[in-house]
Parts: C-alpha cells; sequence; structure tokens
C-alpha cells in the first residue's frame, strides 16, 4: 500500500471543501425543497422541518457522516484541551443538564436543540481541521455557489406565490424557508456579501456577476423593508472597507453600483404589503419612531426578558425555552432579537462565561486575516453578522449560523502552524 503523499493529502482535502462547500452554499434552495414548504396547507412533517430550520442541520450532519466521520474526533479535541478547558466545559455541561432537569419546562425543544447544537458543534471542529482554510479557489466557489442558490431560492417564493396566490399576511407569514419575512434578511445579506468575492485588488473594473449579487441583495432588502440586514450590510461594508486597504475602492464602487441599481428598482417595484418597500425602511429610522420603539418594540422586550434572567441567573432556563418561558406577551416568540439576551436566558451566567472563555481561547490560537477577495465577502458577512445578532435573531437560526461559521474558518489562521515532520 502507498503510503499517502502531501500532495495526495491536499487533493483529498480539496476535494472534501469542495464537495463541503457546496452543499452548504445550496442552503437557501434546501430550506424550500427539503421541507417542501409551499403553499398555505402545513402537514407535520412541513411544520417540524420548517418551524426548526432543521434543514440546515440535516445539510451539517450529512456533511459530516460523509466527509468527516472519524472516530477519534471527540477524542482528539479533548485531548488538545487543557485543564482550563475541560474545568470550564464541565461546569458548561452541567449548568445545560441542570437546566433541562429543573428548569426546562419543553423537554422535547430542549433535546432538539441540543442536537442541533452538537451536530453543529462536530461539524465545526470538522471543518477546521479536515478542510485546506488556504484553498482559495473552494472558497471563491463557494461564495459564488451562495449568490446563485439565494437567486434560485427568490424565484422558488415566486413560483410559490403565482401557483398559489397570498393573502394580505401571507407576505408577512408564508416565506418559503422562514416564518417571517424579517428572518430571509439573513439571506439578502449573503447574497450581498458573496458579490464581494469577485472583487478585484486593483483598478475599479467590476465583475457582472458581483453587481449582480450586490445589487440583488440590496434590492431585496429595500423591496422587503428588512431593516436589520440594511443596517448588517452597511456595517458589515465599512468593516471590509476598514480591513481590506487592497481592496478599498473596488469595495467602495461595488457598494456605489449595487446601490443606485437597487433604489432604482424600488422606486418603480410594485409594493405589495404595508410592511415591504423602502418607506418602511425610512420612516422607521426616524427618531420619533425611535422613540416608539425603545417604549413598545425591542427594548420592552429586552427588559422583560433581564426581568426573567433573574429567575435563574446562573443557568438560565434552558436551551429553547424563550419560545415557552418568555414574556408573556411575546409568547411564542422563538428569541428574544438578541444574541447576548438570549445567551443570558438560555445558559445564564455559567454559559455567558464559557462563551466568553471559549472566544479568548480561539484568539490566542487564531489571527484574523483578509487578503484575498473570499475573505472580504467573509469579512463583510463575519462583522455584519456580529452586528446582526445584537439586535435581531441572526445568532438563533441555523441558516445563518452555519455562514457565520464558514466566514470564520476563512477568516481565521492558526498562529503558528504545527511543522510537518516526517516518518
Amino acid at each position: 500500500m502507498k503510503p499517502l503523499t502531501m500532495d495526495a493529502f491536499q487533493t483529498s482535502g480539496r476535494a472534501t471543501g469542495l464537495a463541503a462547500f457546496g452543499l452548504l452554499a445550496l442552503l437557501p434552495i434546501a430550506a424550500v425543497l427539503i421541507p417542501w414548504d409551499f403553499g398555505s396547507i402545513e402537514n407535520k412533517y412541513r411544520q417540524l422541518m420548517s418551524g426548526h430550520s432543521l434543514s440546515t442541520i440535516l445539510i451539517e450532519l450529512l456533511i459530516f457522516i460523509a466527509f468527516f466521520k472519524n472516530e477519534n474526533l471527540i477524542s482528539d479535541f479533548v485531548k488538545q484541551a487543557n485543564w482550563c478547558d475541560k474545568m470550564v466545559g464541565m461546569a458548561f455541561l452541567s449548568a445545560v443538564l441542570y437546566s433541562f432537569f429543573f428548569v426546562s419546562v419543553s423537554k422535547p425543544l430542549f433535546i432538539l436543540g441540543f442536537l442541533a447544537l452538537l451536530v453543529h458543534f462536530l461539524f465545526t471542529i470538522s471543518l477546521f481541521k479536515n478542510v485546506d482554510s488556504d484553498d482559495r479557489q473552494a472558497q471563491k466557489y463557494f461564495w459564488v455557489l451562495l449568490g446563485v442558490s439565494v437567486i434560485v431560492y427568490s424565484m422558488l417564493w415566486a413560483v410559490d406565490f403565482l401557483i398559489h396566490p397570498p393573502t394580505e399576511m401571507d407576505w408577512i407569514d408564508r416565506v418559503p424557508g422562514v416564518t417571517n419575512i424579517r428572518w430571509a434578511g439573513f439571506f439578502w445579506l449573503s447574497i450581498f456579501a458573496s458579490g464581494l468575492a469577485l472583487v478585484k485588488s486593483s483598478g475599479l473594473k467590476l465583475s457582472f456577476p458581483g453587481v449582480i449579487f450586490g445589487a440583488f441583495g440590496l434590492t431585496m432588502t429595500l423591496w422587503t423593508g428588512t431593516r436589520g440586514s440594511f443596517l448588517a450590510i452597511v456595517f458589515g461594508a465599512a468593516v471590509a472597507v476598514f480591513l481590506a486597504p487592497g481592496y478599498r475602492k473596488s469595495i467602495l464602487k461595488y457598494c456605489i453600483v449595487s446601490a443606485v441599481i437597487a433604489i432604482l428598482v424600488n422606486l418603480y417595484a410594485p409594493v405589495p404589503h404595508p410592511e415591504y418597500g423602502m418607506g418602511r425602511i425610512a420612516s422607521r429610522m426616524q427618531p420619533s419612531e425611535a422613540v416608539d420603539l425603545g417604549e413598545s418594540g425591542r427594548m420592552t422586550l429586552w427588559k422583560q426578558t433581564a426581568e426573567l434572567v433573574r429567575a435563574h441567573p446562573f443557568v438560565g432556563h434552558g436551551i429553547d425555552q424563550f419560545q415557552k418561558m418568555g414574556p408573556r406577551d411575546t409568547l411564542g416568540f422563538k428569541a428574544p432579537h438578541s444574541f447576548p439576551m438570549q445567551l443570558f436566558f438560555s445558559l445564564g451566567i455559567v454559559g455567558v462565561l464559557a462563551f466568553i472563555y471559549g472566544i479568548w481561547r480561539f484568539l490566542g490560537r487564531y489571527r484574523l486575516e483578509v487578503r484575498n477577495p473570499s475573505q472580504v465577502a467573509a469579512v463583510t458577512f463575519f462583522s455584519a453578522g456580529c452586528l446582526y445578532s445584537i439586535y435581531d435573531n441572526f445568532a438563533y437560526y441555523p441558516y445563518s449560523i452555519a455562514i457565520f461559521t464558514v466566514s470564520v474558518f476563512m477568516l481565521f489562521k492558526l498562529r503558528t502552524r504545527p511543522s510537518m515532520s516526517s516518518s
């Protein structure tokens, strides 16, 4: 049997990366097709798959089984952890188990949420361990295919509404792949970021497909009146300009051209519902509207959530319990529209400290790098997601978490690469 050479290893790793990235890039389409999320009549299968966004988890599990299955994966991860890592991990798991047995009211939701987190954890450590982080072609392939997938997703949405004409509320609640039109903002952000994977470092010439992606993302953001994705896109693009000076002019031109096209289209596009359109975004950004939101919107939700956190400050209420144990006025909401608040509510102080420790350990081993167009796209989505998660459910839905994970993988490199010794 021939020994595995370095060239063979790199070829195998690249093929694995292409396959994994390809499946992940199809998530927008999978979110509609796997649960068969068409029409207004929902069966139990569709309610389960679409209501809990299990398509993404299923794809991650499929990738793990097909490409990353490794009996030593968990044991290797534990062996690499120091004593402090293990202590923090044990404290975290103990808090999770306590909340499950003594606090949570919906055991099925807890189990489903915990299994989803476990699958994502396995997928994440497999990605970092088995895929070549320097494969630029595979990364560019991911962003381009993701952009195409979002466009196909939108076409499936259009076909659904043509075959099954929507009622007035269907424009808000019956959007394939998501349970509310606002969560489609994660798709608009991802296609806008995808276009930046095609920018050039020299000159101002823009890629036509890239402009299509950018203009489409901004057009859909403005047309659907999704203020959250609009703010995230603006912030993500600004961070990309700051962190990628070699691409600064191209990024600025990309943003300007995309914005001009998006505004022109929306000036003439029909607005199907009062909650759609550029007017909604403009009105919601008025000072008077900001005051109203502070009195009756997110600020009230966060205040009421904070009051509930005090009931179980150390271990929280448990994974995915907000829709059953959240504020009475918003009972049924899946999350509190804020990742910090979500973390405190679900996992308590123990979970928050474990999360902060995990970030500190990660940054001790990895450094941020923005040197190529795929990383420009990644830093746009990453930074936009960090802001998005503060005021919306970005860190709750599996799709946005999955693309965020891929962005982190592309951006952060080991500070010191281990030397390869021959045996």
